[in-house]
């Protein structure tokens, strides 16, 4: 009897895709390191193969369709697609030593270019517009970030100390330089790079292809994931230097959802009047890690000469987070919302009461837009309740329990905390109010 080609053991599906005589994938050394993979590909051998009511021929059928598919899956994904980031006789180790660039990084430069959909005054028509900023790190958490006029000189800029939070923005036209405390660092004290080691490493990577860049060849590599805080499909590309192996570029979103190459508004003519602004797009490309860079780029010391602003950072109150509590609820047809953690309100919600004309707002929804504005331009780009937590309340004390509690319910619980160095918890209820409670008395057990 023949033998059934379709039923041959994944050693045979690996040997034929890559051949028996390639010296330089170890393929027990594989199989080891991907047992899960290789187990969900027998899972699929043993789903296809099973008697169920298909006829022999479709059975036959999708037996060979799931092994291709799985062998294809499972040889692309890691032992194809690793090689590219790494030497092929050790990809990784190559993997881990580009982890350990971006982790280890002492120096890094980069341009960054955000691209702009703008719409005209009479929201009829849009096109995109682009700012480019030239940046720069320094360890430990030293950032510079350098503005640039339409000309492509210097406008102005700013170096920002990411551990101590403190910021130095200095416009060289008008000789003024303004010192800043930040109530919420924006730059990652470990470095510009550290979260892209942490999504490489704990999300799968798809191997989209090769590029051409006038510095030679790159290989893209795409993670993609729903953006919950912004009820949207998301993704990142990571661009690697095919022969270096050194992260050049990466896109935020990737191009499978913006294309900043092939979207037909980059070609519509800019107008003057305008409505309003939406951010589609940033990309951050010639990435140079351990860059030859001058102390003096990262002084905090306002230039000789200069006349000097100090602006000391803004604090919430427990009155004003309150009332944000309250300004929450509101907008929320007076029920108090399911979570203030991560995210208080959707951005594609927040997108779509800014896209709307004042005129055209509700109430609540004016009243909640105008906090939320009043808010960062105050530097508290967290909003209050998490500032107000940070600065005032004892460190895991808060507890939310808002969800279904109407506004105006003063028997309800919608959250407490304890202030630092306090003995009693402060419980918020429906009507806003609020009362010391001992920590014995509050419905759940929490920490004296």
């Amino acid at each position: 009897m023949k033998a059934d080609n379709n039923r041959q053991p994944l050693d045979e599906l690996i040997h034929a895709a890559i051949g028996r005589d390639n010296l330089h994938f170890d393929y027990e050394r594989w199989k080891q390191e991907h047992q899960r993979e290789i187990s969900e590909f027998q899972s699929e051998r043993s789903y296809a193969n099973a008697p169920a009511v298909l006829s022999t021929g479709r059975r036959r059928a999708m037996t060979h369709t799931l092994k291709i598919a799985a062998a294809a899956a499972i040889f692309l994904g890691v032992c194809l697609g690793l090689p590219y980031l790494g030497h092929r006789d050790n990809h990784g180790a190559a993997f881990a030593q580009l982890m350990e660039q971006i982790e280890n990084a002492k120096t890094v430069t980069w341009k960054i270019i955000f691209y702009n959909q703008v719409t005209s005054k009479d929201g009829q028509r849009r096109w995109i517009e682009t700012e480019i900023r030239h940046q720069a790190y320094k360890a430990p958490g030293l950032y510079r970030d350098v503005h640039l006029d339409e000309k492509g000189g210097v406008h102005h800029w700013t170096v920002t100390n990411a551990i101590n939070r403190k910021e130095i923005s200095v416009n060289p036209e008008k000789r003024r330089a303004t010192l800043r405390e930040l109530a919420t660092g924006t730059d990652d004290p470990r470095g510009p790079f550290v979260w892209v080691k942490e999504v490489m490493e704990t999300h799968n990577l798809e191997w989209v292809g090769k590029r051409t860049t006038p510095t030679g060849e790159v290989n893209v590599f795409r993670t993609s994931f729903r953006d919950k805080p912004n009820n949207q499909d998301w993704s990142y590309d990571f661009w690697v230097a095919a022969k270096t192996k050194r992260l050049v570029a990466l896109y935020v979103p990737g191009a499978d959802i913006y294309d900043p190459e092939n979207d037909p508004e980059r070609n519509n003519p800019r107008e003057d009047a305008w409505s309003f602004m939406r951010p589609v797009c940033s990309a951050k490309y010639d990435i140079d890690f351990d860059a030859d860079l001058d102390d003096s780029l990262f002084s905090l010391e306002p230039p000789a000469g200069y006349s000097v602003e100090t602006e000391r950072r803004a604090y919430v109150t427990e009155e004003e987070m309150i009332r944000y509590l309250g300004i929450l609820a509101e907008y929320y047809e007076d029920t108090f919302p399911d979570q203030v953690f991560p995210f208080d309100v959707p951005s594609d919600r927040l997108n779509a009461i800014s896209d709307k004309v004042k005129e055209d707002r509700t109430a609540a929804e004016q009243r909640l837009h105008e906090t939320k504005e009043h808010y960062l331009m105050a530097g508290l780009n967290a909003m209050p309740i998490a500032h107000f937590l940070e600065d005032r309340a004892a460190k895991d004390s808060f507890r939310y329990l808002g969800k279904g509690v109407r506004l105006g319910d003063k028997d309800r619980i919608v959250c407490w905390y304890k202030l630092k160095n306090a003995g009693t918890y402060r419980v918020v209820y429906g009507d806003l109010s609020i009362k010391d409670v001992a920590p014995a008395d509050l419905p759940l057990p929490v920490e004296p």
